[in-house]
């Protein structure tokens, strides 16, 4: 169990802990000096039958109000601290309202220094506390009334902090490790560690993480957790990771996350729901810049409101915060949020999504995805997403976004009705409706251009009004094609009743240099060597294969060489399988893969830039995108009719 200290200076706190633990967490000279608690402490209490419960100690000055939110992370319990002489000050109401807009329910009221007033002063204070609480998720919390310098009362607080301990559900070790950083230092002969509560997952000596704003990755070489040496660290653990190998430029420091598995990067903006403070004086306004406390992290930005020009007091919204620097985030990450200052706690929340799109943030349609992703059920929420989402949904950022791991991910896609396309989900009756709307664009294709075999599949749903995911469209065409309802001519897509209509000429032309090509595989015939088996002229013979290449049935590749669809793509599927073994294609590597000579190549390779399959790297290529070895028609074009 994780306990924080709350509360305003000079309220005790970090005397209280060293009652309860031995240990004093003021490590600072400064803090020594000062006797003003100014970073966070650390200090730990071993529990009879159950884990060690974690003390962070946060300071109570305003001035350091950003430190204590770095403490207040991932916490499982509160431990609000009040002086008895005192009673409630500005920093008990404001780290009470942090606390409350961060979700923590569950917590303990120590009033301190009773040794110094009257019971009846006492019991006044008993009286303020309880009127504070009331509105706040801590309403009804036990309060236990001592003196760490006499002791009076300090082993009833351990005792039930022990006790809050073995009745601790132990946290879910399920989603991929997320550490938020709090402190960095380095060890001689060890190197570097850091140190932070484990929000969710769990990591093991020898696994190999990375730090997401650093950019660096490293292998954990010792782990302690909750001040013990082990081989695991896991969510609900204070943990320190000695990294090995850190392989980055950028340095590892507080706000930072170590991460391991399919995670986002670093976001500069992301949606949330936002609870302003009910004590506010006025709403707070659209584009309203701020400071965002998530993680130990304190990054400035603004707030764009979704619902209406402002959030009234005490109200919640939904906002998109834009950050001016990156920060590690995921749906659920608690957040506060400051005034531009920095000296006043506005509003916190939750967040929603961390991959906003890059238009139509307020749009209904937006809106109500928002309203989807916020329900905490994953399948509920896939259902409902996929419902308000026509060309589907990206499962790969729906997983990463709520930290479900891929064998969960893959659970979840078992239990919810969808159409799979890759790593896109779309509801059966959005399937069914983008199926209707294919076989309709079809349709009007073949009555504009009769004479045409059909759109290429990048363009199956053109004039539909819809832009679907590549994936998707593969998905769509590979399922028709497999019902039969449309098939593949050369390079283009028809509906299974539409017969291609070429003329006399074009139509005995293709005849005899179908065969050619076909014979001539993957190394075919040029226009000139073609023209002299056919005895013919090579320009007009040039001018006849530009004519069937609209019609979809060749592709010319170069100046002087045209290829049939089918063979074109029995090359990129050994390109592609080029890039897979060696990370890049080279001429002479794929040469020697294909068998086509070395000329040919360069003419392969250069027209695969063309059309962005792969890209120039120095004296390679790299592979921009894939074909996923599908299945083509073997060429020639069946159906045709002499006009």
């Amino acid at each position: 169990m994780i306990v924080a200290t709350a509360g305003h200076v000079d309220h005790g706190k970090t005397r209280l802990v060293r009652a309860l633990t031995g240990v004093d967490t003021d490590r600072l000279p400064e803090e020594k000096k000062r006797g003003l608690t100014i970073d966070l402490g650390f200090a730990y209490l071993p529990v009879a039958e159950a884990a060690t419960i974690g003390f962070v100690d946060v300071p109570g000055h305003e001035r350091f109000v950003h430190n204590m939110l770095s403490g207040v992370a991932g916490i499982d319990f509160a431990l609000l601290v009040v002086a008895a002489d005192d009673g409630p000050m500005p920093q008990t109401r404001e780290h009470l309202a942090i606390l409350d807009l961060l979700g923590v329910a569950q917590g303990a009221v120590a009033l301190t220094k009773i040794d110094r007033v009257s019971p009846a002063r006492v019991e006044a204070v008993k009286a303020m506390l309880a009127e504070l609480l009331a509105p706040t998720g801590l309403r009804g919390a036990p309060l236990f009334a001592l003196s760490a310098v006499s002791g009076a009362g300090v082993d009833a607080l351990k005792a039930h902090l022990e006790s809050a301990a073995r009745a601790l559900r132990p946290r879910t070790r399920e989603g991929h490790f997320r550490l938020a950083v709090d402190r960095t230092f380095t060890i001689a002969g060890a190197g570097r560690v850091v140190t932070g509560t484990v929000v969710s997952g769990e990591v093991a000596v020898g696994d190999m993480v990375r730090a997401v704003l650093a950019g660096q990755s490293a292998r954990v070489r010792s782990i302690h957790a909750q001040n013990a040496a082990t081989q695991k660290g896991s969510a609900g653990q204070r943990c320190a990771l000695n990294l090995a190998g850190l392989d980055g430029k950028l340095p590892i420091v507080r706000g930072d996350w170590i991460v391991a598995g399919e995670l986002p990067p670093a976001v500069r903006k992301f949606d949330a729901r936002l609870r302003v403070l009910a004590d506010e004086a006025r709403p707070l306004a659209h584009w309203t810049p701020v400071h965002v406390h998530l993680g130990a992290a304190d990054v400035t930005g603004r707030v764009a409101v979704l619902e209406g020009a402002g959030i009234a007091p005490g109200a919640t919204a939904r906002v998109q915060l834009v950050l001016d620097r990156p920060l590690g985030a995921l749906r659920g990450d608690g957040f506060i949020v400051r005034d531009q200052s920095s000296r006043r706690t506005l509003a916190g929340g939750r967040v929603i999504d961390v991959f906003p799109p890059a238009r139509g943030r307020a749009r209904p349609e937006r809106l109500a995805v928002l309203a989807a992703q916020e329900l905490d059920d994953p399948a509920a929420a896939l259902e409902a997403v996929l419902a308000r989402a026509p060309e589907g949904v990206d499962l790969a950022r729906f997983a990463m976004n709520r930290n479900l791991t891929r064998a969960a991910l893959e659970a979840l896609c078992a239990r919810v009705p969808l159409q799979r396309a890759g790593d896109w989900g779309v509801a059966i009756a959005h399937w069914d409706a983008l199926r209707a709307k294919a076989l309709e664009a079809l349709a009007a294709w073949h009555r504009r251009a009769p004479d045409g075999v059909g759109p290429p599949e990048s363009r199956l749903l053109e004039g539909s009004g819809l832009r679907l995911p590549r994936e998707v469209l593969t998905a769509l065409a590979d399922a028709l094609l497999r019902e039969g309802a449309i098939l593949r001519e050369g390079a283009g897509l028809r509906l299974a009743g539409h017969r291609l209509q070429l003329s006399g000429a074009d139509d005995a032309l293709w005849r005899e240099t179908s065969v050619l090509l076909e014979h001539g595989g993957l190394r075919p015939p040029s226009v000139a060597e073609l023209a002299a088996k056919l005895g013919s002229d090579a320009r007009k013979l040039d001018a006849a294969l530009s004519r069937l290449e609209r019609h979809g049935l060749v592709v010319r590749v170069s100046k002087t060489r045209f290829f049939l669809p089918a063979m074109l793509r029995r090359l990129e599927a050994l390109a592609e399988e080029e890039a897979r073994a060696s990370g890049a294609i080279t001429a002479a590597a794929f040469r020697d893969r294909a068998g086509i000579g070395r000329n040919l190549t360069i003419e392969v390779l250069e027209f695969f830039d063309r059309i962005k399959f792969t890209r120039r790297k120095g004296d390679a290529h790299v592979l921009l995108r894939e074909t996923r070895g599908r299945e083509s028609h073997p060429g020639g074009a069946p159906g045709l009719q002499i006009q």
